[in-house]
């Protein structure tokens, strides 16, 4: 048995999130996956369960990348930071629903003039690990942010 505090009663509780998170993005993902198949890509599922669908050819996703559900789409920014960043994304999905979180991710946007650094969500699931410049809003627009989108 573990001590407490640490090892299998925390990876259990993280296993149970993925699986859970999962299935509640089941639909969104499903959507997001046939969207990649259409484009030829060859979805893969890791460990945690996000759907990585790379490389989306340009203009099928947003920015540097989109989570849909549990689907990752991407042209080929890739790496474990960023899959860190994109799964938070899948986490508020599944915490608040598709419908909802797509339609508070739009109105924040719309609030904050598509500036990821304003963004709640992307400030939540971690800027720089997203790729996203952590300096002044007022010195760099979304246009030239690099990361990925919900």
């Amino acid at each position: 048995m573990s001590a407490p505090g640490g090892g299998r009663a925390p990876a259990r509780a993280r296993r149970a999130w993925e699986v859970y998170r999962a299935w509640r993005n089941l639909p969104a993902t499903l959507v997001a996956v046939g969207w990649a198949r259409l484009h030829g890509v060859r979805p893969v599922v890791g460990a945690d369960l996000l759907v990585e669908c790379a490389p989306m050819p340009p203009r099928t996703y947003g920015r540097g990348g989109t989570t849909v559900g549990n689907a990752w789409l991407h042209g080929g920014l890739g790496g474990p930071v960023r899959r860190r960043h994109e799964a938070r994304h899948a986490d508020q999905y599944a915490l608040l629903g598709t419908a909802p979180f797509l339609a508070l991710y739009g109105l924040n946007a719309l609030l904050t003039g598509n500036d990821p650094r304003r963004n709640v969500f992307e400030r939540w699931a971690g800027l720089a690990g997203g790729g996203y410049a952590t300096g002044s809003a007022r010195t760099r627009t979304a246009r030239t942010a690099t990361s990925s989108s919900a």
